[in-house]
């Protein structure tokens, strides 16, 4: 079975607030971006629980990055940040106006993206 395929049959929604969760954990550290990673047993059953930290960096250490993810999913991230604040921009009420002032989770899964969760 596929990541994808596993994400149609789990809650996630459930999985969404436990990554955001895990964003506002590093909220008055030095880092902007935390790196978790699940086992494809622990995902399909949805034993959320069992994510383990593999590594932290601060918003633009792309470098420092690359120690847990490939150059792709630097990339991704890096864009996913740029849509983010874009869309906060959007909102009258927001405060933030830099990807600094973002913070999220990102999970994997063998190696391969399996979802995120931000604050700010």
């Amino acid at each position: 079975m596929e990541i994808n395929d596993i994400l149609n049959e789990i809650d996630e929604i459930e999985l969404g607030e436990i990554l955001m969760n895990k964003a506002e954990s590093i909220l008055y550290t030095d880092y902007n971006i935390i790196v978790l990673k699940i086992e494809y047993e622990d995902l399909k059953s949805e034993n959320f629980e069992n994510m383990q930290e593999i590594g932290s960096v601060e918003y633009g250490d792309w470098e420092s990055l690359k120690n847990f993810v490939s150059e792709s999913e630097v990339e991704r991230i890096k864009n996913q940040f740029d849509e983010d604040l874009n869309d906060l921009k959007e909102y009258e009420d927001s405060e933030i106006d830099d990807c600094l002032q973002i913070y999220t989770s990102v999970l994997y899964c063998n190696g391969e993206f399996v979802w995120s969760g931000m604050t700010t």
